[in-house]
């Protein structure tokens, strides 16, 4: 399997899939039934389920991360390709959140590994490349960093596969 590597130059937006080469990019990236865990404004072309705590935006589910994820699991519900987009600090997290804490996401990555199907793929956008981890059963397919210019940090994407089931 190839490793893919991907370099965007994109000013920054308050919402990652306004910018225009990187959602065009993810868009092709998804596969199957997609699962947008922290969907802000910004509709994908996808066949996507839309999960936002924040009330204001169009979402399928207005619920927190982690109820939805519990929702999931309780309905047997599988995904093929999950993007993950959460707030990067907890800043970002006050801000967007209506002064809510959104934490722990080690563990919400432990419980999405049972609604994501051998084969499935999991994006992640962040700060970091940590990633699902091979502890979970996933393998790295690519790395991606947004240059945002000026003072500005760089967003980085990791794209893993999940190659077998860890219980």
């Amino acid at each position: 399997m190839p490793f893919e590597m991907k370099y965007f130059s994109q000013p920054p937006r308050k919402y990652t899939f306004e910018m225009p080469r990187v959602k065009k990019w993810l868009e092709y990236q998804c596969e199957g039934l997609v699962l947008n865990l922290f969907a802000g404004k910004t509709k994908l072309n996808a066949n996507e389920v839309r999960v936002d705590a924040d009330d204001s935006m169009e979402w399928d589910y207005c619920l927190d991360c982690r109820e939805f994820v519990d929702l999931a699991i309780h309905n047997k519900w599988k995904f093929d390709t999950v993007v993950l987009d959460p707030p990067y600090t907890w800043r970002k997290s006050k801000e967007l959140y209506n002064g809510n804490m959104i934490g722990q996401f080690p563990r919400l990555k432990d419980d999405l590994c049972s609604i994501i199907p051998v084969g499935g793929k999991v994006i992640i956008f962040g700060f970091d490349t940590v990633g699902m981890s091979e502890k979970r059963g996933f393998k790295k397919t690519g790395i991606g960093v947004i240059c945002h210019g000026g003072d500005s940090k760089d967003t980085l994407i990791v794209m893993e596969e999940k190659v077998r089931n860890i219980k």
